[in-house]
């Protein structure tokens, strides 16, 4: 944990993986960050790969560290009391609920606003509140096929493709992490909080419209959609006599070193190479003919020796379950062992940021569902009494000494 946010409080009301994963790394940046769940928790700690039945599972786990959990029943008058009381102190609210589901709880922002004038109140919703798409159900894998980011990744295959990681909602949890962290410098120059919207489908549509609104970008267009070079289809890993591997020749200083390198003057003279104006014309071109009549001539580590000695980035083509026993990583420390108090030893990649200058502080780890509810409550200012009340009555779930 590094202390960058010492003193920050955020409250998440958070579910699956976009908001926790952008809140899980406030609580990196060491943030108080404070994981409100129902009852029966985050539906994340039943989906995915458990130790054992009915634990929390490694994707759950992945996206919780460093945050703590209180277990309400937020349909109970005293439990949203107690909420409030929670809010009226912190910094932030995050969630990803449905907006409508929240204003039915009384948790919208007018309501929050009104109770802590200083609070920067952040959703994450499917499509943007001012459309017409606004309150439709959205997981990643809709949006992904709805922003166009499945045809880009079928772009030159049979149909559109799934990409096998929840990308729509790790991209959007890192643009609403920023957004909460510029709230809140905001917040503490002017005393005065402010509400902030990330919406997954205009996040991914303006992530593949990036480079591929290309010669849409000047109106009229000037050309059509996708950028030559990212939408080549030759654009990918490439076989080399033994094996695979990934280059990245693409500027015009490149691609002359590169063929001067291996003898094809042919190319080098010809039209494709007049200019670097005519290289990005080409690229696709130029692509071709490394994927199928020059690299395919030697061994991938004669190819990055020669790929490095020019000054080209490139990189072998390495297999997921390489990564675990991958030199760099190792000396790192990108993976990294932990005790869990009930899961046992554990797994799980930090947060890839280095840092010179900054006090760091033990991780949390990922925490049992309602594992400190009774102490939040106790620093919101609850009183003995009723938490002792909501306990009594089901409304506040706690965790047994065993299980913390």
């Amino acid at each position: 944990m590094l202390r960058l946010l010492d003193g920050k409080r955020v409250v998440e009301m958070g579910h699956i993986l976009l908001a926790p994963y952008a809140t899980q790394m406030l609580g990196d940046f060491g943030a108080d960050v404070i994981k409100v769940e129902s009852l029966d928790g985050d539906t994340y700690r039943g989906l995915g790969q458990p130790r054992v039945p009915g634990g929390m599972t490694a994707q759950w786990m992945a996206n919780n560290r460093n945050k703590r959990s209180i277990a309400l029943n937020l349909k109970d008058p005293a439990a949203r009391a107690a909420l409030m009381k929670l809010v009226g102190g912190a910094d932030a609210f995050v969630h990803n609920m449905r907006p409508a589901a929240v204003e039915r709880l009384g948790f919208g922002y007018d309501a929050l606003s009104a109770a802590n004038p200083r609070l920067v109140y952040a959703q994450a919703v499917g499509f943007g509140s001012s459309g017409p798409y606004a309150g439709r159900p959205a997981v990643d894998d809709v949006i992904q096929g709805w922003s166009g980011f499945a045809d880009l990744m079928g772009l030159h295959g049979e149909g559109p493709e799934m990409a096998p990681v929840a990308v729509c909602d790790v991209i959007t949890a890192l643009i609403l992490g920023q957004t909460v962290l510029a709230g809140m410098l905001k917040a503490a120059q002017t005393g005065r909080g402010c509400f902030l919207e990330t919406a997954m489908f205009e996040a991914m549509a303006s992530v593949g419209m990036n480079q591929h609104l290309n010669g849409h970008a000047f109106q009229p267009p000037v050309g059509d959609l996708i950028y030559a070079r990212t939408g080549s289809p030759h654009r990918r890993p490439v076989a080399t006599r033994d094996g695979w591997i990934i280059h990245a020749v693409y500027n015009f200083t490149h691609w002359t070193k590169f063929l001067n390198a291996v003898g094809r003057e042919d190319v080098l003279t010809g039209p494709m190479m007049t200019d670097r104006y005519a290289a990005a014309a080409h690229v696709g071109e130029l692509y071709r003919l490394l994927a199928e009549e020059i690299l395919p001539a030697r061994s991938t580590a004669e190819w990055l020796a020669l790929f490095a000695e020019l000054d080209i980035p490139a990189a072998p083509c390495t297999e997921l379950a390489a990564l675990e026993s991958d030199p760099h990583l190792a000396q790192v420390g990108l993976f990294r062992d932990y005790e869990h108090p009930s899961q046992g030893l554990c797994r799980e990649t930090r947060t890839p940021v280095e840092s010179r200058d900054v006090e760091t502080a033990p991780d949390r780890h990922p925490p049992e569902l309602g594992e400190h509810g009774e102490e939040i409550l106790r620093e919101a200012g609850v009183s003995a009494g009723e938490i002792a009340d909501l306990t009594a009555r089901g409304v506040l779930r706690g965790v047994a000494p065993e299980a913390a």
